[in-house]
């Protein structure tokens, strides 16, 4: 989902518009269920997906005819892919239902764009958001207001409401997992990067304000400057789903870090290093009061070992690392 409200946000930046396609309802056997989204842009090419063949080539095709209209901001329709068995069979699927596919144009500068920046905002900080859509029913669907709100729908991803001729369309947007980077490094450099394109909530934490910055970590979700690596931890919801990094430029640092993150309850917590070193921070914690129990949560030398030498195949290997840990976790 944090990728699709970015790609909304991305076009808006450049002066272009796109078509939203949202599976609204759904019955029998089909490809994707309600909430699945997908982004269409004029030349064609998509984000995202609402269910691949027969679903995908009518959305896509009537949102191609939608940006060449020219239809302003907010212009919305709704249409039904019916995928009887025989439908389905002419394009190789095995479905028997039907879907609804919302589709709504969002311009630049225009409130459908307005609302998703709002989204990107709070999901980038970690926020839980519901995207409310309001809609008038007649021969066209026509949008009358969004509505971005910090809540959830417990647990629904979506929600539609009927009253006479208008409807609510309520969408639960959740942050991904968060991977806290701290250190901003070489090696954060392309572990930010392949964290956030892997699905993570990326957050960069660095002293070094010339290397914590926006400018050096466009991908990131967020990039804070720290007064120093003592209270690195201050502030932070760093919880049993939270995903932990640490790169920083020296072993006092990845240290004194490492004794923060281990007071947290943090799934799965990471430190680069020889195996020496990581020996030498273990003694020191050991000696400070921390069990054994708690050193076992750490992952040093940090990644898979898949003979990574430059900072770019190490931050593929962590990111390996990182992914089978959440895989695992899911299962």
């Amino acid at each position: 989902m944090k990728s699709l409200v970015r790609c909304v946000c991305e076009a808006a930046g450049r002066g272009e518009s796109v078509v939203i396609a949202t599976v609204v309802e759904s019955s029998g056997s089909t490809p994707r269920t309600s909430g699945a989204k997908m982004i269409v842009r004029a030349d064609g090419s998509i984000e995202g997906t609402v269910g691949g063949g027969l679903v995908e080539a009518a959305s896509c095709k009537a949102g191609c005819e939608m940006l060449k209209a020219g239809h302003p901001d907010g212009a919305a329709r709704l249409m039904f892919v019916d995928m009887t068995q025989e439908l389905a069979a002419s394009s190789d699927m095995i479905c028997g239902g039907g879907l609804s596919v919302l589709l709504e144009v969002a311009a630049p500068d225009g409130s459908c764009a307005e609302a998703y920046g709002m989204l990107d905002d709070l999901l980038r900080r970690g926020r839980k958001a519901v995207l409310s859509t309001s809609l008038e029913e007649g021969e066209a669907l026509v949008s009358v207001r969004h509505e971005v709100r910090c809540d959830s729908l417990l647990g629904e991803p979506l929600r539609l409401l009927r009253e006479g001729d208008a409807m609510t369309l309520e969408e639960a947007m959740t942050p991904p997992q968060p991977l806290y980077i701290f250190g901003a490094g070489h090696v954060s450099l392309f572990t930010a990067r392949v964290g956030s394109m892997i699905g993570f909530r990326t957050v960069v934490l660095d002293d070094r304000a010339d290397f914590a910055s926006r400018e050096r970590f466009p991908e990131a979700d967020e990039v804070v400057v720290l007064p120093s690596f003592d209270k690195c931890c201050d502030g932070l919801d760093i919880d049993g789903d939270s995903f932990v990094v640490i790169v920083t430029r020296g072993h006092l640092h990845d240290r004194n870090v490492l004794a923060k993150v281990l007071r947290t309850k943090a799934g799965y917590v990471g430190m680069i290093g020889s195996s020496k070193k990581r020996d030498k921070i273990y003694e020191s914690l050991l000696a400070d009061g921390f069990t054994q129990a708690d050193i076992d949560r750490c992952h040093c030398p940090i990644g898979l070992s898949i003979g990574g030498q430059t900072p770019e195949e190490i931050a593929v290997s962590i990111a390996a690392e990182l992914i089978q840990v959440r895989a695992e976790g899911r299962a």
